[in-house]
């Protein structure tokens, strides 16, 4: 592409050519359609893209086959019928519609609270968002810089994954501001190490959408009371997701949990 001197940097301009690209009325659409429900014939894209004529979506696909972002497919000669599916690239474009998502999130949308859902896999984050993006404001991350990146006085919650790469748990939870609330998810069977993370709440996978959102709104309801409730209240719900995993006669017998315990009880009195 030919370019003036404008000042701008290489990546400036190969940016530029990605919004111009994104830019035009059925190409995002397009892509978002095949992401979301994976190899389409050209009638299935029709029926789900229902404003869009067979002639622009011809001239659409072309476009973005040109671009390298999908890949055509001949499945039948007679009758012809050709699927498409995103190529490599196209995949590599999730990244872009999240950052614009994120940033969509933050600047457009700042009237509902905040939820930054952290996981390194996207399939999880896509999934969760989709299951409370109604109620709330949703930022997604999928390692540790992507959370630090997210991590702003805008956020409400934060519902992270123990196993987040990059990460450490205990320091992401102290990371996050002190007026936001932090949902811990866990795929094991953790210890009494759990009561040392300053967590406000533990959740164990998989978890359905009527739990997730009850959390939520558990904490949400809870921002504006006093630091020994949180305590009392974090402590509590650490206390009680061991003692749902663990016997009782196997938690008594270790230190952490009986002064965990007589803590509570300190906190309640």
């Amino acid at each position: 592409m030919i370019r003036h001197d404008d000042g701008l940097s290489a990546d400036d301009h190969l940016a530029l050519d990605v919004l111009s690209l994104l830019s035009k009325k059925w190409h995002p659409v397009v892509v978002l359609t095949l992401r979301r429900h994976g190899t389409l014939g050209f009638n299935d894209l029709l029926e789900h893209i229902p404003d869009i004529s067979g002639k622009v979506l011809s001239g659409t696909l072309e476009a973005l086959g040109d671009a390298g972002l999908i890949e055509r497919h001949v499945t039948s000669e007679s009758p012809l019928r050709v699927e498409y599916e995103l190529t490599a690239a196209g995949e590599d474009m999730n990244s872009v519609f999240e950052s614009l998502s994120n940033w969509g999130n933050r600047h457009l949308e700042s009237a509902t609270p905040t939820v930054l859902i952290a996981d390194s896999d996207r399939r999880i984050t896509g999934m969760y968002g989709d299951w409370i993006a109604t109620r709330y404001t949703v930022l997604r991350a999928h390692n540790g810089d992507e959370l630090d990146r997210s991590l702003d006085d805008g956020v409400d919650v934060v519902l992270f994954d123990e196993g987040l790469p990059g990460t450490d748990t205990s320091a992401i939870i102290e990371t996050v501001d002190k007026t936001a609330r932090t949902i811990l998810l866990v795929g094991d069977r953790p210890g009494t190490e759990l009561l040392e993370w300053p967590c406000d709440d533990v959740l164990r996978k998989p978890v359905v959408r009527e739990t997730v959102l009850e959390a939520i709104d558990e904490q949400l309801d809870r921002r504006d009371a006093p630091t020994d409730q949180r305590e009392r209240a974090a402590l509590a719900a650490k206390l009680s997701f061991l003692e749902l995993i663990h016997t009782r006669e196997r938690l008594t017998r270790i230190d952490d949990y009986r002064q965990a315990r007589d803590r509570l009880t300190d906190l309640e009195e």
